[in-house]
């Protein structure tokens, strides 16, 4: 193929992709203009409503508050439940005050929450705050090509006003290497810790995460480093990498901490160490908890399902919640039952419970203490959120490919997206548009893609250039619904004309008729026509 005539076979492809693409935002934005205006038109419906209705009793006051306040347990086991009063229009009354009652519905205090005179059990958290935690998505930022953008991370070790050194990652041998403050080398930091030869180097693995931290006593970032199967704390002062967790049997899938970081009093995120041990929580795909504690070391591991996890100085505790109304994986996994699930259960009240455990040291659970409740059905207890209503309906208008793409990748897939991304990236953003715009209504949806490819067979039939062609815009059209035809219509219009020769309807696209072969008819000549035949 000769370069001049390249062109052609790339101005196609890349106009139809540049017009998908300006089609597909778009139309991506009208849908959400469109679930943003039914939310909005259901809120005002529905706070209307709730203007008129009767006052509600005692009893329906109770079940609400219940229902809205949080439980919390003191180390001796003891439940609390944690209620924010609000005002009719849902605002937090100001100074913020809190109820506390027990588990009978005995009130114990009122008062401005940060005078309460309970300390309940704080709980290991995942590092979700992206100012915190460092993601894979912002570490391929990172690896760009654009010169003015391309950065690396680079770790300082020396005094607040004088750097001495600095530590660049390097994502290729997965490794840190050092340079002092005038270029020379000093070494590499990697799985096998420091080393001054690269042929010592051993890799950390394909990065997933990391926080950092100062410590009290220093100025010099400390490293969580998390990889696929390996958790390392990496310590760039004292130049030493420590291995906290290694999985064998499956992929680590998140990571919470609680005391773990040697922070300041008066530190964002401080947790008094007199109180609580050091606990990182590793849980892996397999659903096991890896407790990882020190002063003094320890580690255990806890069977599913997921639960929080807490370490005071005197015992181990594990928080989890229920319900008696959850559906089974295959339901959950399934859109179609997962839809038919909820329609069954949707006007029956659902039994709750939240279940505290005191861990032994060889992993076994012991039932400290247990609160049920029961969530009212559907009704004035609970607000309607018209999103689902809303996206149900503008989903009907989806590219049934999204929905394609969502099950070949598979739930884990965009669970990984969403717990790695940043979200205020556009990237992010598009990437996940086929989980949130995915048809929620299936039939619909194909219903609607097939009267689409109905019309543009209709439209498209006297218009076709070759049955190829005509038969990729068809599926084309099928695949991606609205975005689809309009694509196709802003692409493939033409003026339509009846054939002289057999009168049946022909475009104007090629020179011989689809039906007869017959060509199109010259002109007439006209009387200027003449004139400048005489002049030329």
């Amino acid at each position: 193929m000769e370069l001049k005539n390249a062109s052609k076979y790339i101005a196609g492809p890349g106009r139809v992709f540049m017009t998908v693409l300006i089609i597909l935002i778009a139309v991506t934005a009208v849908q959400a203009i469109a679930m943003e205006a039914i939310r909005m038109f259901a809120f005002t419906k529905h706070t209307t409503e709730r203007k008129s209705e009767p006052p509600r009793s005692d009893e329906e006051k109770r079940i609400q508050r219940i229902r809205q306040s949080s439980r919390q347990f003191l180390p001796d086991g003891t439940t609390h439940l944690i209620y924010e009063p609000r005002t009719e229009r849902g605002r937090i009354i100001e100074p913020r005050t809190e109820q506390i009652y027990d588990a009978n519905d005995h009130l114990l205090w009122e008062g401005p929450s940060d005078k309460k005179p309970y300390e309940y059990l704080s709980w290991a958290e995942e590092p979700r705050n992206y100012s915190e935690a460092f993601t894979p998505m912002q570490m391929r930022l990172t690896q760009t090509f654009a010169p003015l953008l391309a950065r690396t991370i680079e770790i300082p070790v020396g005094t607040i006003n004088n750097t001495e050194q600095i530590w660049r990652y390097r994502p290729g041998a997965e490794c840190f290497e050092g340079y002092a403050i005038d270029g020379q080398r000093i070494g590499y930091i990697s799985a096998a810790g420091f080393s001054d030869s690269k042929s010592k180097v051993k890799p950390l693995g394909a990065f997933r995460l990391f926080t950092a931290w100062c410590p009290q006593d220093s100025s010099i970032p400390t490293l969580l480093w998390q990889t696929n199967r390996h958790i390392y704390q990496i310590n760039f002062e004292k130049r030493q990498t420590k291995l906290l967790f290694e999985s064998a049997n499956s992929d680590i899938e998140t990571i919470t901490l609680h005391a773990w970081k040697d922070l300041k009093p008066g530190t964002k995120d401080y947790i008094d160490s007199k109180k609580y041990r050091p606990l990182l929580v590793c849980i892996t795909q397999d659903g096991v908890h890896h407790l990882i504690l020190r002063e003094p070391d320890q580690q255990l591991s806890l069977p599913g399902p997921r639960c929080s996890v807490t370490a005071t100085r005197q015992s181990i505790y594990a928080l989890r919640h229920g319900s008696g109304t959850v559906p089974v994986p295959s339901i959950a996994t399934s859109p179609e039952l997962y839809k038919e699930w909820v329609e069954q259960y949707r006007d029956k009240p659902r039994k709750m419970w939240t279940e505290l455990y005191k861990v032994s040291d060889d992993g076994g659970l012991e039932l400290l203490n247990r609160y049920d409740w029961v969530m009212p059905a559907p009704g004035r207890f609970m607000q309607v959120d018209p999103m689902l209503a809303a996206q149900r309906f503008v989903t009907h208008f989806s590219p049934p490919l999204y929905s394609l793409v969502f099950r070949l990748l598979g739930r884990e897939f965009w669970s990984n997206v969403h717990r790695s991304a940043n979200q205020g990236d556009f990237f992010y953003t598009m990437l996940q548009t086929p989980q949130y715009l995915r048809p929620l209504n299936g039939t619909v949806n194909w219903v609607l893609s097939a009267l689409m490819m109905g019309f543009v067979f209709w439209y498209g039939w006297p218009r076709r250039v070759s049955h190829a062609r005509f038969i990729f815009w068809v599926v084309f059209v099928g695949l991606l619904n609205v975005t689809g035809l309009l694509t196709y219509l802003a692409l493939n219009h033409t003026a339509v004309i009846k054939c002289p020769a057999c009168g049946r309807r022909r475009g104007l696209a090629q020179s011989d008729c689809i039906h007869c072969q017959a060509p199109l008819p010259a002109p007439k000549p006209r009387e200027l026509d003449l004139i400048f035949r005489s002049c030329c």
